[in-house]
């Protein structure tokens, strides 16, 4: 009896093998174990994808379908998890789990022997697996003998990647660089007109070791590539599970470059992504000189897309994270979503150029991206059109280079920044956003979001890093808040550069600082808030003289609701020395009136009323007491200012209706840290007695008419 149990449980067992190995891909997709060997996917003219692995072909994946790589470890983990739990009703016996085989003796069954001996060796485990195929599929076996004794045609070339290869052996066990990876790789070739889809599920490859740095000219021997990406058409690769992809000597982890060393340069479209939504992500490291995503060395990485998923690249030696091998460039690369992390090495850019070479057209959009090594140029390279329109953005520069922009020596320059959450910092005598050291911001636009910049030391927040000029600085909305390092602008030069055409407009809200260093090594004074950098000369005697920045005018004729609030800080970075706003700010009324001279005994004058026949327009706490403010109109604008950060401009149907009377269009209502503007025919339309806009902090609230009028106060 008991070695009737044990024959029906491996018999059940090896039959949800074949079946769920086959069900753990998508339907009609093939599943390969690069376990078995080096696997190569070319996508056909007819839109089919040919898979073959150690040099022969053994599927050929339908049309439309997307091919899967996995491990064998992996499925068969999926499976022991899958099995766990009752047996179907029909079985006679408990659930199919190693710990319910039972142990016979030796003069037992084979089956029983091989089930004893499963645990002692992976590959007394691999080939006992083959063996009891060939004993419970005896037939299958035949068939699949006679096939291959026969010429193949489509149908069965399709039926390989679909059935044969799940009933394949088990792999030979080889010796692995690190626990959990193998030491086959994966190339993909399209060169078809459709793109080529490839899963990788729980996929780790690690060739770290291939390949040979001689540090002789000629003799160096190039390693193996994890996976490489070739010709001209697109390729898209989902994300299932953890993926990890370790690559030799001059190689990129993943590689898409438009040099390669083996086989035809990659033209065509890259693009990562998690559609399936599967907690799917990649680490890509490349080896010495080869970018983690792109360019192996001298190769640039171009038409790279990233839509999803958790993906961490990390440059080799002088490589990009994303984008250029050393000595190439990172070009056409977007960022739509997921979470990316991206690692330059050594000169090289986060996310553009390995070193001595240029990062541009540089797009994101969505998602969380930290570019360690900045987004742009690697050293002497610029980086150029570079565009963020949302996400949350974290570039940082390690190595004299722009967080956002050029590397050292190179510019940044066609910078748009429309929205998202920018945090950008650079290296030693680079700007946050626009030049590397000794590189000069240009073309910087910025029309929303929430900007950081902060130079690194003597680099500008956005404009030019050490003796670098900022120029054509255009500022239209958003929060912008732009530090310069020591001696340089908050916006504008570097030590030694000059600033000029800064515009700002409309509703944008900058904050621009500089900070009085004291006299140094260097010999400058402070840089301006917005304008030049310090610098220094010698008097006819020979002495040396310190020039502070040159402070310029900002072009803010545009300006609406927004303003320039200009800081110096003194040498401890946080006491301000001094600080002043545009449009100027009217100081506060004193908080306590001053008595009538004519007549001490008379109630002194209200502070808190708008000086513009609209008594009944006032400032309060939240709490409802009243606050100094003031009041001023420019144009058709009402502008109500009041310094404190938690606010409330409250007010009547009345004093509207005066307003209006006045030429008044709007009100803009000034708190420490938020501007509102408000329509005055949009108030009056909504009808009541009163209307009420709350300032508290940076947030912003606007209540209604009931609401208004409910609140209690002075007035009421």
């Amino acid at each position: 009896m008991r070695k009737t149990d044990a024959f029906r449980r491996a018999a059940a067992l090896m039959a949800a093998l074949s079946i769920t190995v086959s069900l753990a891909a998508p339907a009609f997709a093939g599943t390969y174990y690069i376990d078995y060997g080096d696997i190569t996917i070319t996508k056909m003219d007819d839109g089919r994808q040919k898979i073959e692995q150690n040099g022969v072909q053994v599927g050929m994946d339908a049309a439309g379908d997307e091919t899967v790589i996995t491990t064998y470890k992996e499925a068969t983990a999926t499976l022991e998890s899958d099995l766990k739990g009752p047996a179907a009703e029909d079985s006679g016996f408990g659930p199919v789990v190693e710990e319910n085989y039972q142990q016979e003796d030796a003069e037992e069954s084979e089956d029983d022997d091989r089930q004893k001996n499963a645990e002692e060796s992976e590959n007394d485990e691999e080939q006992k697996d083959a063996d009891r195929q060939e004993n419970t599929d005896r037939k299958e076996s035949d068939e699949a003998q006679k096939d291959a004794d026969q010429p193949e045609n489509t149908d069965r070339q399709e039926n390989a990647g679909q059935q044969a290869q799940p009933q394949q052996a088990a792999p030979a066990a080889a010796a692995a660089p690190a626990p959990g990876f193998c030491d086959h790789i994966i190339t993909v070739i399209n060169n078809a007109a459709t793109a080529l889809k490839l899963t990788l599920k729980d996929v780790k490859i690690d060739v770290s070791d291939t390949g040979k740095n001689t540090g002789i000219p000629g003799t160096s021997v190039k390693g193996k590539a994890a996976l490489s990406v070739q010709g001209k058409g697109n390729v898209e690769i989902e994300l299932d599970g953890d993926n990890e992809l370790k690559s030799g000597f001059n190689r990129a982890g993943l590689e898409k470059t438009d040099f390669t060393f083996i086989g035809t340069p990659s033209t065509g479209m890259l693009t990562l992504k998690d559609d399936n939504q599967k907690a799917g992500s990649l680490k890509a490291t490349g080896g010495q000189f080869g970018a983690g995503i792109g360019g192996a060395e001298n190769g640039n990485g171009k038409d790279i897309t990233i839509k999803g998923g958790t993906v961490t690249a990390t440059g080799g030696e002088f490589a990009a994270g994303i984008g250029g091998g050393f000595g190439g460039s990172g070009e056409n690369i977007t960022i739509n979503g997921g979470t990316v992390t991206a690692d330059g090495n050594d000169w090289a850019a986060g996310i553009g150029g390995g070193k001595e070479r240029e990062g541009e057209n540089i797009t994101i959009t969505g998602g969380t991206v930290n570019a360690a090594g900045g987004i742009g140029g690697g050293t002497g390279g610029n980086g150029k059109n570079i565009t963020i329109t949302g996400g949350t953005v974290t570039a940082t520069n390690k190595e004299g280079g722009a967080g956002i922009g050029g590397g050292i020596m190179g510019n940044g320059e066609d910078i748009t920044i429309t929205g998202g959450t920018v945090n950008a910092a650079g290296g030693d005598y680079a700007a946050g956003i626009g030049g590397g050291n000794s590189g000069s911001g240009k073309n910087i636009t910025i029309t929303g979001g929430t900007v950081t910049a902060k130079g690194g030391v003597l680099g500008a927040g956005i404009g030019g890093g050490d003796s670098g000029i900022g120029t054509n600085i255009t500022i239209t909305g958003g929060t912008v808040n732009a530090a310069g390092g020591d001696y340089a602008a908050g916006i504008g030069g570097g030590i030694n550069g000059s600033g000029s055409n800064v515009t700002v407009s409309g509703a944008a809200q900058v904050t621009a600082t500089a900070t009085d260093i004291g006299p140094d090594w260097s010999g400058a004074a402070t840089g301006a808030t917005i304008g030049g950098g310090g610098s220094n000369t010698v008097d006819s005697d020979g002495n040396p003289v310190s020039i502070p920045g040159t402070e310029i005018q900002a072009d803010i004729s545009g300006l609406t609701t927004g303003y320039i609030h200009h800081i110096i800080y003194e040498q401890d970075g946080t006491t301000i020395k001094k600080e002043w706003w545009e449009p100027e700010r009217p100081q506060p009324k004193p908080e306590n009136p001053q008595p009538n001279p004519e007549d001490p005994n008379a109630p002194a004058e209200e502070s808190n009323e708008v000086d513009l026949g609209t008594p009944l327009l006032h400032v309060e706490t939240l709490e409802g007491s009243l606050l100094p403010f003031d009041a001023q109109q420019q144009g058709s604008t009402l502008r109500v200012t009041t310094d404190n950060l938690a606010a409330r401009l409250h007010g009547t149907r009345q004093a509207l209706e005066a307003l209006q009377e006045q030429g008044v269009e709007q009100i803009v209502f000034v708190t420490t840290l938020k501007t509102t503007t408000l329509s005055v025919a949009e108030l009056l339309a909504e009808g009541g007695s009163w209307f009420a806009l709350e300032h508290d902090g940076l947030v912003s609230r606007r209540l209604s008419a009931a609401q208004a009028e409910s609140l209690k106060c002075w007035m009421h």
